[in-house]
């Protein structure tokens, strides 16, 4: 007995299936402690902390 899915139906189920992926994630980020937008921020710091280091790296190179 198998029943066509309607529209409705498999946009209810993948909009589900979106906001419990978004759960685990806000999940995941709470156990290392970060809350909101902690997550960016540090991923921010982190790209500009390699920015620098990447900058040191290319005035040395060119000093040479």
């Amino acid at each position: 007995m198998s029943r066509k899915r309607s529209k409705e139906d498999i946009e209810y189920k993948e909009g589900v299936a979106v906001y419990n992926e978004w759960t685990r994630w806000n999940k995941k980020l709470e156990n290392m402690g970060m809350h909101g937008t902690d997550y960016y921020i540090k991923k921010v710091e982190q790209l500009e902390a390699k920015v620098k280091r990447l900058e040191a790296k290319l005035k040395t190179k060119g000093k040479k």
